[in-house]
């Protein structure tokens, strides 16, 4: 049996030859449909990365159409091609393995405070 080779043109591979100083080039599509390229680091955490769009987009049309930066979250899909949710804002951009390097920012559907009171509730018992 042959050695495993990674896929030279893998973006998410540790040893991938794209972007030598550590970035990628991601497309981050607006809820104003406005469209942004921005070149982030590849093991930046989502986080990060909306705080980088975030300074990005406020010179930019329609800015101020958007609310506050925590009224959303991005959503992408991955390499199973399942479309995914990025609530988690501790994970890393090259943990979660976008098919392509594309995120699209979509208004949260409740409170972040509104779920952790439910799940407290769920693991208290509490109805």
């Amino acid at each position: 049996m042959p050695p495993a080779v990674t896929d030279s043109l893998d973006i998410w591979a540790v040893d991938s030859q794209i972007g030598a100083d550590g970035s990628i080039s991601v497309d981050f599509l607006l809820p104003t449909g406005i469209y942004i390229n921005l070149d982030v680091p590849r093991d930046a955490t989502i986080s990060h990365i909306k705080q980088l769009l975030w300074k990005q987009a406020h010179s930019y049309p329609l800015f101020h159409l958007l609310m506050e930066i925590d009224s959303y979250m991005f959503s992408c899909v991955n390499q199973t091609a399942v479309h995914e949710e990025l609530e988690d804002e501790t994970r890393r951009l090259c943990d979660i393995r976008p098919f392509l390097p594309v995120l699209k920012l979509v208004t949260r559907n409740c409170d972040p405070g509104e779920k952790l009171d439910s799940k407290i509730g769920v693991l208290i018992g509490k109805g």
